[in-house]
């Protein structure tokens, strides 16, 4: 499938919901974090939580569309720090720069906000330790389940795996298990396991996550 990759607007932002909430709704967090929302109620605060990664000018969120249905059927964040340059210019209304402000606020209720707060702790902590001011990061990378397999992801990854060796920088990522096998293949390797103890917030098992470097490559 011949596509382009294509920087999203304040337009995609429940098309984008809607591949995050599909993509990684096995893994069971968002049931963790919202017990008893909908999922049309998770695609409408996801939708919500997108215009903060709109409005951040570090944050380049790219979209993939199917030319023959409109439909938006991948995404990936990437971070790029200011010492690098590149960022971008947030184009969002201001309804969408409110959001932007405290998607929180958007949350379904009931929230578990000790498991959020757990979960997004866990991330931080992992980020101040292993990145620097000058890295590059994969902050997410979904493609819908029923074009899985065609080489999107590819199409996202080289986008950012591109830009992180013009610059001469590393990018740091959190793999889950599924993705981990894709992202050896294109260089990212190991550097810490990290989880997070779901019986701890009226949950069972863990959300694993392995913390991977990808060193800049020969251009």
């Amino acid at each position: 499938m011949d596509l382009q990759v294509e920087y999203a607007t304040e337009a995609d932002g429940l098309g984008l919901a809607r591949i995050n909430t599909i993509s990684f709704q096995n893994r069971g967090m968002l049931s963790l974090f919202f017990p008893e929302a909908s999922q049309q109620q998770l695609e409408a605060y996801k939708a919500v939580y997108s215009m903060k990664h709109l409005a951040n000018p570090e944050m380049h969120v790219l979209k993939l569309v199917d030319p023959s249905t409109g439909e938006l059927i991948g995404y990936a964040r990437w971070f790029i720090p200011k010492a690098l340059g590149g960022e971008t210019v947030p184009q969002l209304s201001e309804q969408a720069q409110e959001a932007a402000r405290d998607p929180v606020a958007y949350a379904p209720q009931p929230f578990n906000e000790p498991a959020y707060t757990a979960f997004r702790q866990l991330l931080e902590t992992s980020r101040k330790k292993h990145t620097t001011e000058r890295d590059m990061m994969l902050d997410l990378l979904a493609v819908l389940p029923k074009y899985q397999g065609r080489g999107l992801s590819s199409k996202l990854l080289r986008w950012g795996c591109s830009r992180a060796d013009e610059l001469g920088v590393r990018v740091y990522l959190e793999a889950t298990g599924e993705g981990y096998p894709v992202y050896i293949k294109y260089g990212w390797k190991p550097v810490e396991e990290v989880s997070l103890d779901r019986s701890l917030y009226g949950a069972e098992g863990k959300e694993s996550f392995t913390l991977m470097i990808r060193d800049p490559q020969p251009q």
